[in-house]
């Protein structure tokens, strides 16, 4: 499976960063932040199957395809060790990476995840399979939109709505985000895999996020025995909404990391 890249910085810099999309993102959506961190470190981001320019392929999407796809990528480019930075559906992909292949990964960032997700969660994910199904990629893009963007991003940027949906249509295929969404619905809860997690980890989460509830991202933490940060006034897209934020939490944590060594 060759999967769309994208390298960063130089890559003799030790371990790479990892950036793993949320299910409607691609590459695109971390080029400040792989730039950002290009500096100090080797950054990789990559489309996962049905994202943005990687094909979807014949296999019935899961979290272990997901896991093994990017095993490939890290072996082909010859890494060794990353640390994993995911988002939403990346955090997933990222968490059941770290519980396959806990020698691979030295580190682990799960944002806007949980492992509690509640009924008013679970419906929100449905309503956006049933709109898309119904109504099509831009009639999604709308419909999810008030649900992974916190009301303070949106107000601060209401003139950039339109901008967003079209780019949001313009990234994704109908049969990729279909598969993907399905597939989602399906998987695990995340407690099957926390347990299995044996490297640092930290569980970042937005204070308005209608998707993952503080109960559920304090489990998450906990049973990955990791550290957890509540984002203030902010959604369920971190990285968008607060980078500076999202920045700062990742250059602490893995600060930490390299003095423990």
């Amino acid at each position: 499976m060759n999967l769309n890249h994208l390298i960063y910085g130089e890559v003799n810099q030790g371990a790479p960063i990892v950036f793993l999309n949320g299910m409607t993102q691609s590459t695109a959506h971390w080029k400040s932040q792989a730039k950002h961190f290009s500096s100090k470190y080797t950054v990789l981001t990559y489309d996962a199957r049905g994202q943005g320019d990687s094909s979807l392929g014949l296999e019935p999407l899961s979290l272990e395809i997901h896991a093994s796809d990017l095993l490939e990528l890290l072996e082909r480019l010859q890494f060794e060790q990353c640390h994993l930075v995911g988002f939403s559906h990346g955090a997933r992909i990222a968490l059941a990476f770290s519980s396959l292949y806990p020698e691979k990964v030295k580190s682990l960032t799960l944002c806007s995840a949980t492992a509690l997700p509640s009924v008013r969660a679970k419906t929100i994910i449905k309503s956006w399979r049933e709109v898309l199904s119904r109504g099509g990629l831009e009639a999604m893009a709308w419909c999810s939109l008030p649900s992974i963007l916190g009301p303070d991003y949106l107000a601060a940027n209401e003139r950039m709505i339109r901008g967003m949906i079209r780019a949001s249509v313009d990234r994704n295929s109908l049969v990729g985000t279909t598969a993907l969404l399905e597939a989602m619905i399906d998987y695990p809860d995340l407690s099957e895999f926390a347990t299995e997690t044996s490297c640092p980890t930290q569980v970042l989460f937005g204070s308005h996020d209608p998707l993952v509830e503080k109960e559920g991202a304090n489990e998450l933490a906990r049973l990955t025995k990791g550290e957890v940060f509540e984002i203030i006034d902010c959604g369920h897209t971190i990285p968008i909404e607060r980078p500076k934020v999202f920045q700062q939490h990742i250059e602490k944590f893995l600060g930490k990391i390299e003095i423990s060594k």
